[in-house]
């Protein structure tokens, strides 16, 4: 028996045990992330696992999207808070957490560019196998490269 009164009552979905989930739990999921909390915080917050809060997702189509429209709120509470936020410690945690929340948005760009200079014609058979295995396409024949012609000038 749980240590706590119960305040609903448990809804069956399907055999097996009835499912503590309720429709209203779809506002409180928008509400709740809105301040800035994940998915397994809003399980704390209305007592159950957070596998739990996943399943809800899955059976649930109307809950999937609350949640999906609560993760938008979630970023814009995040990105309140670094806005808000100082220099130090306070910013250091928001971008950890929008680089987290929202990772394709919020990461570290780095663009490596080389250029080689090389002509097919100075590199051994043997570099040029290297070259092409390392290259090889997903039935081991085909080669992924960009070519570049470079007009060859005349220096006699």
């Amino acid at each position: 028996m749980a240590p706590f009164k119960r305040t609903h009552e448990l809804v069956r979905v399907g055999p097996g045990r009835p499912s503590e989930y309720r429709p209203e739990y779809c506002q409180l999921v928008i509400e709740a992330m809105g301040t800035g909390i994940s998915v397994g915080a809003f399980a704390g917050v209305v007592g159950v696992a957070v596998d739990t809060v996943y399943e809800w997702m899955k059976r649930h189509p109307e809950f999937s999207e609350a949640v999906s429209r609560a993760r938008g709120k979630q970023l814009l509470a995040w990105e309140q808070k670094l806005i808000r936020s100082k220099k130090g410690a306070e910013t250091m945690a928001s971008i950890f957490a929008l680089k987290n929340i929202a990772p394709a948005t919020w990461r570290d760009v780095r663009n490596v560019q080389h250029d080689h200079n090389v002509k097919v014609e100075q590199l051994t058979d043997a570099q040029l196998y290297a070259i092409a295995a390392q290259k090889a396409g997903g039935d081991g024949q085909t080669i992924d490269v960009e070519a570049v012609r470079v007009a060859e000038t005349d220096s006699g």
